[in-house]
């Protein structure tokens, strides 16, 4: 495409030297030589107040809903609206995509789903992905602004905070194949409740044909009516058995075929289950991807194994709600040796937040954890609840304080989990424990 195409697709008007670019960007800090800056107004920043900025560093032009001066050699698309714009754009390209395309949604393990996903379809063809975490109603239509049209897969992760979020995004990315990784509460400042929850991700399956594909969590599949579905699960479809865990791995059967995975966790066992059934529903015989199942590693934060001298790390700060909290916390009891939760707030629940909370205090107490510490003043009802059933049970109010408490060696082969939500910074304690390591030992 170039600047006047770009024009005529969005309706809008160009201003200043039509020519070619290299892809769209919203982040004028992020800006690479050729593209095109999109102007977006969002609740804490106006991005018409970094378009001159971003042509300075290298842009093209720039989408934009007001007049601004355009410096010789740049052009200007102006357009009444930047983020519908943007999202005409990705019809554009959907529209002349002849691959096929995965959409994945779910209250957890979205992101891991996606880049096994994108990591197991790289061996039978071209893959396109969403970057980072760019599942937003900006995210999303970036993303397929972007993708290559000469692919052969394009895996798109589609994030919810409300009713009608995902069902926004399914207009744009129209998948042959719709996943709901995992099902439980979520944002329910936003949601309101659980069954707004399992409605909301199920806006993925809307006008779905008779060819498209559901691939869905055994216990919420009959809440959707879709004519074709695999379930994973206990009961599902596609199930593991003959299950073993380990620091350096774990692994299960499907269908008397053993896996073997790198990552020792519970939430990507579901993952795992849960791209089976979309090799499947694809067409493939997931047995061929067997060897790709093993090499496979998690991005960072999600259950990442780090072995320090006196301890085992279990990295999984990247976010939390209660089933991943849940699911983290199944893995960490089946783990031979000391066992250590540590556990920031789960946010954005609303007024629920205090019920979910103390349900994870109770769980840590009922589960075979020897020492469970929480940190924010969400888990002071965790702690209150835990405490009842166990000693060895602390709450602190600063990330020092709980790197001082931890690095008191009590028993050899400890595993200390790590997670929090986002915005506990809970990995701000992994990196202080390794530091601290390291200085120990030189």
């Amino acid at each position: 495409m170039r600047a006047s195409e770009v024009a005529r697709t969005v309706k809008g008007r160009l201003i200043g030297q039509d020519g070619d670019f290299k892809g769209f960007c919203a982040d004028s800090r992020e800006i690479k030589f050729g593209e095109i800056f999109v102007a977006i107004k969002g609740q804490r920043h106006d991005g018409h107040s970094f378009i001159q900025e971003a042509l300075q560093r290298g842009a093209s032009g720039a989408l934009s809903q007001r007049l601004v001066e355009v410096p010789k050699g740049k052009f200007l698309v102006l357009v009444d609206d930047t983020l519908e714009a943007l999202r005409d754009i990705a019809i554009f390209k959907r529209e002349r995509f002849k691959g096929k395309v995965i959409g994945v949604v779910g209250s957890a393990g979205k992101t891991t789903t996606k880049e096994l996903l994108a990591f197991l379809l790289s061996k039978r063809g071209k893959v396109c992905r969403t970057p980072k975490n760019y599942n937003s109603q900006i995210g999303v239509p970036l993303s397929l602004a972007n993708f290559e049209e000469d692919c052969h897969f394009w895996v798109v992760e589609m994030g919810a905070s409300k009713r009608g979020d995902v069902k926004n995004l399914t207009k744009i990315v129209k998948p042959n194949v719709g996943v709901i990784t995992a099902i439980g509460e979520e944002h329910l400042e936003t949601f309101g409740c659980l069954d707004d929850v399992i409605s909301g991700n199920g806006e993925i399956f809307q006008d779905f044909d008779n060819v498209g594909w559901a691939v869905v969590p055994d216990y919420v599949s009959h809440c959707y009516d879709v004519k074709n579905k695999f379930t994973f699960g206990k009961s599902g479809d596609v199930k593991a058995e003959k299950f073993r865990i380990w620091e350096d791995g774990m692994e299960f059967s499907v269908d008397g075929v053993r896996v073997f995975m790198r990552t020792p966790s519970l939430g990507l066992l579901e993952n795992a289950l849960c791209s089976i059934g979309v090799l499947k529903a694809l067409g493939y015989d997931w047995r061929e991807f067997l060897e790709d199942f093993e090499r496979f590693e998690p991005v960072s934060g999600r259950f990442r194994v780090i072995k320090e001298e006196n301890f085992i790390i279990l990295d999984d700060t990247y976010n939390a709600n209660p089933p991943s909290v849940k699911k983290a916390l199944e893995t960490l009891s089946l783990f031979d040796g000391y066992k250590v939760a540590l556990l920031g707030d789960m946010l954005e629940l609303g007024p629920t937040s205090e019920k979910h909370h103390r349900d994870i205090g109770k769980l840590c107490a009922d589960l075979d954890i020897d020492e469970c510490i929480f940190y924010g003043k969400e888990m002071l009802y965790a702690f209150e609840e835990c405490i009842r059933r166990k000693e060895e049970c602390y709450f602190f109010k600063e990330k020092e304080e709980i790197m001082d408490h931890l690095m008191i060696v009590k028993r050899p082969r400890s595993f200390i989990l790590v997670k929090g939500s986002r915005g506990m910074r809970m990995e701000d304690i992994v990196e202080g424990l390794i530091d601290r390591n390291k200085k120990i030992r030189i």
